[in-house]
């Protein structure tokens, strides 16, 4: 049971005044390509059902409807995850809206619901026949869904100002921190409002569902096997997909992955066929279950051939799933003939597949894996409070079972990226699990409104991690001299300021996608902390080649912030390593200079997808007459805006070897 430590003063409605949001929001738009122009005018309500708001999209010349709903309790500053919901021929996506209960499921979890609407209730009558349709909605509404805009919803504001930060502008922290968001869809400052001054509703790629009833069945399981990479799940009732999906299994997956930033041409290292990217499934029958399409996904999810028994929801449920990821199942359950779709099997299907199924950003198609509940995290997490100024902040704390009264642990602290908050983060990088295997206490902290400034050396963020050091120092009797710290995107910007302005803090740290030099506040408090000590702080720096950052062919550019953010802590570390710059010829743009890297190159992350290696890690050594490996660049291929897997070992891997002694100095214990 997770242990609840107050806050001394009560949360405050002020909103935070940080700065503006670099790209964390990795919208789909650019995932899926535009098929055609696409209207975004203000959201009109249903006709007859005003739970609903519509949209249109433009396919083909011809404008078509989708309709969706937002819950009261939908996430105004974090990501939504969004079940897309296909009806039945004869019926209109109000009607099914109202017979399926999935409004009032959404109603009671807080996700939001997409109706996409067939022409005079009648489906295409193949999987080709709505593609460009569906990829038009996901597209669309992953940036243009609102909810009326309350008095307050004035968005993150910058700098202590009260003028809200302009929609659509990432700012210069973005640019510096990575430039993830800028021009982009999805990625901006504050919360963008919407037609008639509605609030825009953020998603990200790894939060997307897919799910229809007879031939919205049918369509869906097309689309989604020619398009496998785009849902984290596909759960439908009755159906099984047109014949000419099947036969499209063989194609080259499209790698969505590695295009969720506009202009990237990669081709990926790791090369599937659609038929071979997996997908969590579940299939419902009333009657028998379509038995090709639970082996076509069997074979894909590369499920154990025993199914065992389950109950979900009082239905009685066969599960099929993969040895090695549980995420990777294929689930089917055989009703009565008749039966019908309701609310409680929507219920069923978001309770106990959608709301623990993620995809996250890791690979070309993305990988399958499980989420754990806000719910389930404060339960299994200690939770603690503590206030800066009328500010009240959140952390979570995992010790590892090794973790005794009086024991002296290391410390990992983790930081979200914007929109992403603490409880979602920590299934995705899971470092309490490495802390587990290894013996550490991980502490993962919650910015106000998800996000973070680190723009001020001794703001209130930077006032919240000293004061959260200090805690579990004394509630946990973590060793001071084993303190590390890494973050995501917007918490990498955090991560690198805390390095970099309060080293005394850290024994290393490392940020990860998205990165740059610091702002002139920072840069003059380095100056300050250098002319005091010259402390060093050891830093493994993480990104992905299909990031934000890297050229538009997974180069390293020879300028920019990646340069910028190296060169920095070069100089930083006393290291005197030169690098050296090399046209390349792109197939796919004008030729650019790209960076080669001086340090010795060392290949990790080997495996049958890379079997060179997926990790290219470039270790700098200091000028110091004991040379020092004081930085670390990774250099991650067929990686967007996320990690792979294995990053939190990783990260591990060079924070264990470093020590802080009392007098501000570095240690090196070689293992």
């Amino acid at each position: 049971m997770g242990r609840q430590v107050e806050a001394h003063r009560a949360p405050s409605k002020r909103r935070f005044a940080g700065v503006a949001p670099l790209a964390l929001l990795l919208a789909l738009t650019a995932a899926v390509p535009a098929v055609a122009q696409q209207q975004a005018g203000p959201a009109a309500e249903a006709p007859g059902d005003t739970a609903l708001r519509r949209n249109m999209v433009s396919v083909d010349g011809q404008d078509r409807a989708y309709f969706y709903h937002v819950p009261a309790s939908a996430d105004r500053v974090g990501f939504n995850q969004i079940v897309y919901a296909l009806h039945d021929n004869g019926q209109t996506a109000a009607e099914f809206a109202e017979q399926s209960g999935w409004i009032k499921v959404a109603d009671a979890n807080g996700f939001v619901v997409v109706f996409p609407e067939a022409l005079q209730r009648q489906w295409g009558p193949s999987a080709g026949g709505e593609d460009a349709y569906l990829k038009a909605v996901l597209g669309h509404a992953t940036t243009h869904m609102t909810i009326p805009a309350s008095p307050d919803a004035g968005g993150i504001r910058r700098g202590g100002g009260e003028a809200a930060v302009p929609a659509g502008g990432a700012g210069e922290a973005g640019r510096r921190a990575g430039g993830e968001g800028e021009g982009q869809a999805g990625g901006e400052g504050g919360m963008r409002r919407g037609g008639e001054g509605g609030i825009r509703i953020r998603t990200w790629a790894p939060f997307q569902y897919l799910t229809g009833v007879g031939a919205g069945a049918s369509l869906a399981q097309a689309f989604a096997m020619n398009h496998p990479g785009l849902y984290a799940a596909v759960a439908t009732f009755g159906g099984g997909a047109y014949d000419e999906a099947y036969a499209k299994g063989g194609e080259a997956s499209e790698a969505s992955y590695l295009h969720l930033w506009s202009g990237k041409a990669l081709t990926p290292i790791w090369k599937q066929q659609k038929k071979d990217v997996p997908s969590a499934v579940w299939l419902f029958g009333p009657g028998a279950v379509d038995a090709r399409q639970a082996d076509y996904w069997k074979r894909a999810d590369h499920v154990a051939p025993a199914g065992t028994a389950a109950t979900f929801g009082g239905y009685q449920t066969t599960v099929f799933a993969a040895p090695d990821n549980a995420a990777q199942q294929v689930r089917t359950t055989a009703l009565p003939a008749g039966a019908r779709f309701d609310a409680a099997v929507a219920g069923t299907l978001w309770n106990d597949l959608f709301a623990r199924i993620v995809r996250w950003t890791s690979s070309p198609n993305g990988d399958l894996g499980s989420i754990l509940t806000k719910a389930e995290v404060e339960k299994s997490f200690d939770v603690h409070t503590v206030p800066v100024g009328d500010r009240t902040y959140t952390y979570y704390v995992k010790t590892p079972s090794s973790y005794q009264e009086g024991k002296s642990l290391p410390v990992v602290l983790a930081a979200h990226g914007f929109a992403f908050p603490a409880w979602q983060y920590l299934s995705q990088i899971r470092m309490h699990e490495v802390g587990e295997k290894e013996g550490f206490i991980t502490v993962y902290l919650q910015g106000q409104d998800n996000a973070w400034n680190f723009e001020d050396p001794e703001g209130p963020d930077s006032q919240y991690i000293q004061k959260v050091v200090a805690a579990v120092k004394a509630d946990y009797k973590a060793d001071p001299q084993r303190i590390y710290m890494q973050g995501f995107s917007f918490g990498s910007g955090l991560t690198y300021m805390m390095g970099l302005t309060h080293p005394e803090l850290f024994a290393a740290v490392s940020p990860n996608s998205g990165i740059g030099p610091m702002p002139k506040d920072v840069v003059a408090r380095i100056a300050q902390v250098k002319a005091k000590s010259d402390a060093r702080t050891p830093m493994l720096l993480l990104y992905g080649d299909a990031d934000r950052g890297g050229s538009v062919d997974g180069e390293i550019p020879a300028q920019g912030i990646l340069r910028g953010a190296i060169d920095e802590v070069k100089a930083y570390n006393h290291i005197a390593t030169p690098d050296a710059t090399r046209p390349f010829h792109s197939p796919a743009a004008p030729g650019y200079d790209t960076l080669v890297p001086g340090a010795k190159l060392v290949s990790d992350a080997v495996d049958a997808r890379y079997p060179q290696g997926r990790f290219k890690i470039y270790q700098y050594n200091s000028a110091d007459p004991t040379p020092l490996n004081l930085l670390n660049f990774v250099w991650v291929r067929d990686l967007t805006h996320g990690g792979d897997p294995r990053q939190a070992q990783l990260e591990w891997d060079y924070f264990k070897h470093w020590r802080r002694n009392a007098d501000g100095s570095l240690s090196f214990v070689p293992r």
